[in-house]
């Protein structure tokens, strides 16, 4: 299975040394975003696509930009949604010039017509040019499930964070729920109680063994990890990257399993 990592994973490092050890690692795919506040540190989306190229990293999806505080609007009438709506679009066809066919996207707020109206441009302009918009869950999943349940379109498509589901929503069982419309992942850990964005036998407290029966139930997709070393900075970014590419052995592992044994 192909095993990926945020291009930025909590170390500043420059971009080509980066990718060089991303690569070493055993990691031959990548997920990065097109928000130019991320520049400064990942340099801007085309350099970026030229290093994955060079080094034979595939770019399995990218994040549209986001201002959490602003997302409500994409929902209400009048122009900050308008400009998140324009934002979108541009990025969608960004996201076309560098044959990139997974985009994902936050949306928080409350389900509206005018929303509605929104959303579907963003997704015919997606079936334009065959890109799946996968929607990510997040800490809003009443809006998750209506627009699921009222937009019925080709390129609608799910992002799954492991470790949001883990802090705002337990409950909500979303690789079962919407499995069948899963492109991408976002896979990493927490203590339950913060979105740490953490890989650690110490305190993550995710059931990895019923994502990987999940998992291996659904069309396959790379296994993504959104994960950053944010607080341990003793350790060397080479052994942080070992670390993950464990854990992506043994959720492969696991998923191999339940295949096999079809449970």
């Amino acid at each position: 299975m192909d095993k990926g990592i945020s291009f930025y994973f909590g170390y500043d490092i420059p971009p080509e040394e980066r990718i060089e050890l991303i690569k070493k690692a055993g990691f031959n795919c990548v997920i990065t975003s097109c928000d130019k506040k991320f520049d400064a540190e990942n340099g801007s989306l085309s350099s970026q696509i030229k290093l994955f190229k060079k080094y034979g990293i595939r770019l399995t999806s990218l994040h549209l930009s986001y201002n959490t505080p602003e997302l409500p609007c994409f929902w209400e009438k009048g122009r900050d949604g308008d400009r998140l709506l324009k934002t979108a679009l541009y990025e969608i066809k960004l996201a076309h010039k560098y044959n990139i066919k997974n985009v994902v996207m936050h949306l928080i707020g409350t389900y509206s017509l005018e929303g509605e109206k929104r959303l579907l441009k963003i997704l015919d302009l997606c079936s334009k040019f065959d890109i799946n918009l996968a929607v990510e869950n997040i800490d809003c999943p009443h809006l998750f499930a209506d627009i699921f349940r009222n937009i019925q379109h080709e390129k609608l498509k799910f992002c799954y964070d492991s470790g949001h589901n883990n802090v705002f929503d337990k409950n909500t069982d979303y690789l079962l729920n919407y499995g069948d419309k899963l492109v991408a992942l976002h896979l990493h850990d927490n203590n339950g109680k913060a979105d740490e964005h953490s890989i650690t036998p110490l305190s993550g407290t995710i059931d990895w063994d019923k994502i990987a029966l999940r998992l291996s139930k659904l069309n396959e997709v790379s296994l993504d990890y959104e994960t950053m070393n944010r607080t341990h900075k003793e350790i060397f970014a080479s052994t942080f990257l070992a670390f993950v590419k464990e854990h992506a052995d043994n959720l492969e592992n696991k998923i191999i399993h339940y295949r096999s044994a079809k449970v």
